[in-house]
C-alpha cells in the first residue's frame, strides 16, 4: 500500500489526482508512477474515465473503492443514465480492466460528438481552487463532451495550453497556474457566442447528472419517461407510433439557426434523423450520445430534476382496469372495465379510447390522460346496455320530466328528450315523418342516408328505431347501394340528370357536376357516349390577355437588383445572396422562380453573376471573420474560425485551402 496519495478534490478527475501525485511524489518518469499505482506499465491514461481501477484500489488501501472513484471522479455518470443496465455493468468491467471497449459501449465511437481529447478549465474555478486548496485541478464537469461553459460561473471554458496528444502517451497533466497566465490570452475570455444562453443551460443540466447514483436509472427507464413527454404533447399516434417527420421539423425549429449544425446534430426535414429516431422509437437499436439526450430534454423544456420525477408512460389511458360509468349499474364507478380499444380521430389526430363494460355500457374518452382524475370522465356514450335502458323506462313510466331523468342518469337533457321521442311511437307521427323523407328524397335524389340524417336528425333517429324496415326499403345505407347492378345505376343516374335538365333548359355542365357529382362522375366513366349527347355543351373559358412590356420591366428589375446588392453585402450579420433574397427584399416574386426567365435576360444574367452557392457563402462569411480576427488578435485560429462561422468539419476541410490563400494574401498586403 502507498504511504500517501493525493486525495481527489470535489469533482476532480482521477486523471488529475494522479497527475498531482506524480508531481508530489518526485518521480521523474511516468513509468515509475504507473508502476507504483497500478503495478505495471501497460496502461494508457484516459482523461475522462480511467482503467485498471481494481488494481489501483488495492494499491491505495481500504480508504477507496472502485464504485466511489467511478461515481465521484470520472465522467461516467454523464453517460450512465443513457445506456442499458447491461452496458452499465460491462462499462464497469471495462474500467476495472484495460478500458479498451468502453468508448464503443457508451456510443462514443458512432457519434460525431465524441469525447474531449484536450484538457479544459474555467478561469474563475481556477482562482477559487487556488484560494481554497492552494492549487488548481481538472474538474470533471469541464471535460464533458459538447459542454463549452462552466455550470458554476457561466463562463466559456478555455483550453489548457499543453497538448495532451503530444505531452506524453503515458503522461498525466497537472495544472500549472503559470502556464495558464502565460499562454492563455485574456481575449479568449471575451464571450460573443450567440448560443451562450442555451449552452449554459445544457452545461447545468449535464452537471446535475453527477448527482444521479450509477445504476439507479438506465436507458429503459429514461425511454419510458420520454414516451410520457411525447404522449403529453400529442406526438404519439395510434397508441405507439411517433409522428417522426413533424417532430423533426418542430425539434429543428426549437433551436436557433446553426446551433444543431455546430454540434453535428442537425438533419433536414426531408432526411431521417437517426439519433432522434432512436431516442423516440427504439433506444436499443443505436447508442445515442448523452449530449443529444440533453438536447431532447431541452426541446421539451425539461431538466434532469424533472426527468427523474416524471412518471413512466403507461399508455394514453393508464393501466386498467377502468371504471364503469353506467349510473344505472350496481357496479357504478367500480374498476371492472377491461376491454379498451384505442383509435385515432381522423379530423384532429387525437387518440380516442373506447371503454366497453360487460353490462353493455360503452363510452369514449379523448386522450392522453394528463391527470388521474380524468379516469372518471366520459366524452360520449356509444351504447347504454339493457340495465341502463331498463332504468330509463322505469323513470319514464314514473312521468318524470326530462330534466329530472337527465339529472338521475347523468346524461344531457337533449339526449333524454330524443330517447323519449323514440319511445313515443304513433301512427300519425310515423306517417308524417315518412312523407318528409320522401319529399326530401325527391328533391335530393343524389344524396343518401348520411345526408338525410344531417338535415333531419330527429326524424332519422325516430324512423331508424320505430320504422326501420320501411326506412331501409326507401333510403338504404350507402353500403347497400353497392349491391345495385351496373345497369340499374346507369338507369338511375340518367333519370336524375334528365329530370334536372328538363326542369331547367339553361342549366350548365358545371352546375350539374357541383350538385350531382356522384351521378356525373359515374356516367362520365361508364356511359360516356350518352354523357356527351345529353349533357349541356361545354363552354370554353377564354382568359383575358394583357400586354406586358418585358423589355422595360427587365431594365427596371435589373436596376433594382444592382442598387440593393451592395446593401446586402454590408449587412451586420452576413446573409447568403440568393434569388429568393432579392425576391423577398424587392417584393418581386418572379425573381425567385425560373418562370419567364427568358423574358428578363439582363436581370437573369446579373443574378447568375452575383448569387452565391452555399460554399461561396461559407467562404465569404469566413473571410469576413478572418478580417475581424486579424484586426483584433493579429492571428487566426482555424478551429475557432470554424466554430464562429458554424461550418461543419467536412465542408471546412474543402474550403480551408481557399481561406489559407486569403490569409496569406492578407498578411502579404499588410507587409507591403
Amino acid at each position: 500500500m502507498l504511504p500517501f496519495f493525493t486525495d481527489p478534490y470535489p469533482n476532480e478527475l482521477l486523471y488529475s489526482a494522479i497527475g498531482r501525485y506524480h508531481f508530489y511524489s518526485g518521480n521523474i518518469s511516468f513509468n515509475e508512477t504507473l508502476t507504483e499505482l497500478f503495478n505495471g506499465r501497460n496502461l494508457l491514461p484516459s482523461i475522462g474515465f480511467g482503467s485498471n481501477m481494481e488494481s489501483l484500489v488495492k494499491t491505495l488501501g481500504n480508504k477507496y473503492s472502485v464504485e466511489k472513484l467511478i461515481f465521484d471522479n470520472t465522467i461516467f455518470p454523464f453517460f450512465s443514465p443513457f445506456i442499458t443496465k447491461e452496458k452499465q455493468m460491462k462499462a464497469y468491467e471495462d474500467m476495472n480492466g484495460n478500458g479498451r471497449g468502453l468508448n464503443g459501449r457508451l456510443g462514443i465511437v458512432s457519434s460525431k460528438i465524441g469525447v474531449k481529447s484536450e484538457v479544459f478549465f474555467c478561469s474563475n474555478c481556477v482562482e477559487d481552487d487556488i484560494e481554497r486548496y492552494g492549487e488548481p485541478y481538472i474538474h470533471r464537469e469541464h471535460q464533458l463532451p459538447g459542454i463549452n461553459y462552466c455550470p458554476h460561473h457561466e463562463k466559456i471554458l478555455m483550453k489548457y495550453p499543453i497538448d495532451y496528444k503530444i505531452y506524453s502517451r503515458l503522461g498525466y497533466i497537472r495544472f500549472d497556474k503559470r502556464e495558464m497566465d502565460i499562454f492563455v490570452p485574456k481575449s479568449i475570455e471575451d464571450d460573443t457566442n450567440e448560443f451562450k444562453e442555451i449552452e449554459v443551460k445544457l452545461s447545468k443540466m449535464a452537471y446535475k447528472l453527477f448527482s444521479i447514483p450509477i445504476g439507479s436509472i438506465a436507458l429503459d427507464d429514461v425511454f419510458k419517461r420520454y414516451r410520457t413527454l411525447l404522449r403529453q404533447d400529442n406526438w404519439i399516434v395510434n397508441n405507439t407510433n411517433v409522428r417522426s417527420k413533424d417532430f423533426l421539423k418542430a425539434f429543428n425549429s426549437k433551436f436557433p439557426k446553426g446551433f444543431l449544425e455546430k454540434f453535428n446534430s442537425y438533419s433536414k426535414g426531408n432526411q431521417v434523423n437517426y439519433w432522434l429516431q432512436a431516442i423516440t422509437i427504439d433506444p436499443n437499436r443505436k447508442g445515442v450520445h448523452p449530449f443529444r439526450h440533453l438536447l431532447f430534454l431541452y426541446f421539451f423544456d425539461q431538466d434532469i430534476d424533472t426527468l427523474i420525477k416524471l412518471k413512466e408512460d403507461v399508455g394514453p389511458f393508464g393501466n386498467g382496469p377502468w371504471p364503469c360509468l353506467n349510473v344505472a349499474a350496481t357496479h357504478y364507478k367500480e374498476l371492472v372495465v377491461t376491454d379498451l380499444e384505442v383509435a385515432k380521430r381522423k379530423s384532429t389526430g387525437a387518440l380516442v379510447g373506447k371503454f366497453k363494460c360487460s353490462c353493455g355500457f360503452i363510452y369514449t374518452r379523448t386522450g392522453p390522460e394528463k391527470d388521474e382524475s380524468e379516469k372518471w370522465i366520459r366524452d360520449r356514450v356509444n351504447a347504454y346496455g339493457e340495465e341502463w335502458e331498463s332504468k330509463f323506462d322505469e323513470l319514464r313510466n314514473m312521468n318524470l320530466s326530462s330534466e329530472e331523468i337527465s339529472r338521475i342518469l347523468k346524461i344531457a337533457e337533449p339526449t333524454v328528450r330524443q330517447k323519449l321521442l323514440i319511445k313515443e311511437k304513433s301512427t300519425e307521427r310515423t306517417q308524417s315523418y315518412r312523407e318528409t323523407l320522401l319529399l326530401w328524397k325527391d328533391e335530393n335524389p343524389q344524396y343518401g342516408r348520411k345526408e338525410f340524417r344531417s338535415a333531419h336528425r330527429k326524424i332519422s333517429i325516430y324512423l331508424y328505431h320505430n320504422d326501420r324496415e320501411w326506412l331501409e326499403a326507401n333510403l338504404p345505407m350507402k353500403r347497400e347501394n353497392l349491391l345495385i347492378s351496373h345497369e340499374e345505376k346507369i338507369k338511375k343516374y340518367r333519370s336524375i340528370i334528365l329530370k334536372v335538365i328538363n326542369k331547367n333548359s339553361d342549366v350548365s355542365r358545371s352546375f350539374l357536376w357541383e350538385k350531382y357529382g356522384v351521378a356525373c362522375k359515374y356516367l362520365y366513366e361508364n356511359d360516356l357516349e350518352w354523357y356527351n349527347l345529353n349533357f349541356p355543351e361545354f363552354i370554353k373559358y377564354t382568359p383575358k390577355t394583357s400586354f406586358v412590356d418585358w423589355e422595360s420591366r427587365d431594365i427596371e428589375y435589373h436596376d433594382k437588383v444592382k442598387e440593393i446588392y451592395p446593401q446586402l453585402l454590408k449587412e451586420e450579420k452576413p446573409i447568403r445572396i440568393t434569388r429568393g433574397l432579392f425576391s423577398k427584399r424587392l417584393n418581386i416574386f418572379i425573381l425567385s422562380t425560373k418562370r419567364d426567365v427568358d423574358k428578363l435576360p439582363k436581370t437573369d444574367a446579373l443574378l447568375n453573376e452575383i448569387t452565391e452557392t452555399i460554399r461561396e457563402f461559407q467562404v465569404r462569411r469566413c473571410c469576413l471573420k478572418i478580417d475581424e480576427m486579424i484586426e483584433r488578435e493579429g492571428k487566426v485560429g482555424f478551429e475557432k474560425l470554424r466554430e464562429a462561422c458554424a461550418v461543419n468539419l467536412r465542408d471546412f476541410k474543402i474550403i480551408k485551402p481557399t481561406l489559407e490563400d486569403y490569409i496569406n494574401q492578407k498578411y502579404k498586403n499588410q507587409r507591403t
